[in-house]
């Protein structure tokens, strides 16, 4: 294929995923009360309301939280037209090697939202709440708290994917195994600092309920870079 052939290859892969996108926020908009409902369960048990200051402001969240929604449903429509406009630049034996990584990837992200969302925020959020005096008490903006949610769960999902990261640069030969196990004790202090960063509440609980998880995550990914650098019969350098 030419290069034009290619642009216009990407053209409608664009097309279709940008459509699935609409299609689904269109969806999900009639039903963004629930999302938002839904989004904000895991500090419902501390507040039983949530306030907005200006007059578009409700609008404009509800139309955010479609858009979400409408991106979290249309995934997997989304990934099939990345991988089939990638796939036919990949030989054989590549594709049998990227698709279980991006899978596995997908897996960890997925889980380390997950994790967060049902674990890791009820407890911060009413730890946070709870800061609250009888001189002081919250008034929740609810755009401010979907912006907290967002960063949080997206901090937990990245810091997940770190055995994907560690196999893939072992595998590459950017790093070497003996040199991550020599250094596993600077790692996890690197990891408690990158967990009290990625986190955006200020208290040490969820960002040690990150840190927790990360230093095992390493000890996994450097365990899963041994075992597959067996399998590929690499020797040691």
């Amino acid at each position: 294929m030419t290069f034009w052939e290619h642009l216009e290859e990407f053209r409608k892969v664009l097309l279709i995923s940008l459509g699935a996108v609409f299609i689904f926020a269109v969806l999900s908009f009639l039903y963004a009360d629930k999302i938002l409902e839904f989004l904000t369960n895991p500090i419902r048990s501390e507040i039983d309301r949530f306030y907005f200051f200006s007059p578009a402001e409700a609008f404009l969240l509800k139309v955010k939280a479609a858009c979400f929604a409408g991106l979290v449903f249309a995934s997997p429509v989304v990934c099939w037209q990345v991988w089939s406009f990638l796939s036919p630049g990949l030989y054989e034996k590549e594709r049998k090697k990227v698709l279980p990584w991006v899978l596995v990837s997908s897996f960890l992200f997925v889980g380390g939202v997950s994790f967060s969302f049902f674990w890791v925020l009820p407890f911060a959020l009413k730890f946070l709440v709870g800061m609250q005096s009888e001189w002081l008490r919250p008034m929740v903006s609810l755009t401010e708290y979907v912006h907290f949610l967002s960063s949080f769960l997206l901090a937990f999902g990245v810091a997940f994917n770190l055995p994907v990261a560690m196999v893939g640069m072992v595998l590459l030969g950017v790093v070497k195994i003996e040199t991550l196990r020599r250094f596993r004790k600077h790692a996890v202090v690197v990891l408690f600092i990158a967990a009290s960063i990625l986190t955006p509440g200020p208290d040490i609980f969820s960002q040690l309920m990150l840190a927790v998880p990360l230093v095992l995550l390493f000890e996994a990914g450097l365990l899963t870079a041994r075992v597959l650098r067996r399998m590929r019969g690499e020797k040691k350098q």
